[in-house]
């Protein structure tokens, strides 16, 4: 019995260099590793979202840090830890999260008028004039609101 235990902890210990020898080569993700799927994860991110809106900024924060290392590759976890970062007042790392959202999702035109609002209060209005511009480009037919905000910006911009 205690030979099986060792043996079987020997086999994890192998299985768990292998997985993380895998994913420090970017071969695969946390989130293959931690074995949840995408409807976990955004039950997760909705669990996440509600603190936010509750004001617990702190718990929503640790859980969209956990959410962006386990799937780093989702545009929505990003934008979400930008937000909390920009209601936490940590500028910096808000304009950082937009960042990272459009490198993931360089089409998703809410993470440019988030970053731009970020920009404008900050008294950077020629990046936020970029962020507004390519906002107007890429905008659809299902993100009017999102394009109003961004032309009613440019107007607002000195």
């Amino acid at each position: 019995m205690a030979e099986d235990k060792h043996i079987e902890a020997e086999q994890l210990q192998q299985r768990l260099q292998r997985l993380v020898s895998q994913w420090s080569q970017g071969k695969v993700s946390l989130k293959q590793i931690v074995g949840l799927n995408e409807e976990e994860l955004y039950a997760i991110a909705s669990q996440g979202y509600f603190l936010f809106l509750q004001g617990k900024t702190e718990p929503a924060r640790v859980i969209f840090e956990g959410l962006v290392a386990i799937d780093p590759r989702n545009a929505y976890y990003y934008r979400a830890l930008g937000a909390i970062y920009w209601r936490l007042k940590e500028a910096p790392k808000a304009v950082k999260q937009f960042t990272y959202a459009i490198r993931v999702a360089p089409r998703d035109v809410s993470s440019y008028v988030n970053r731009a609002e970020i920009y404008v209060a900050q008294r950077q209005f020629q990046a936020a004039k970029a962020d507004l511009g390519q906002a107007v480009r890429l905008a659809g037919v299902n993100e009017r609101a999102l394009l109003n905000k961004a032309r009613a910006m440019l107007r607002m911009i000195p």
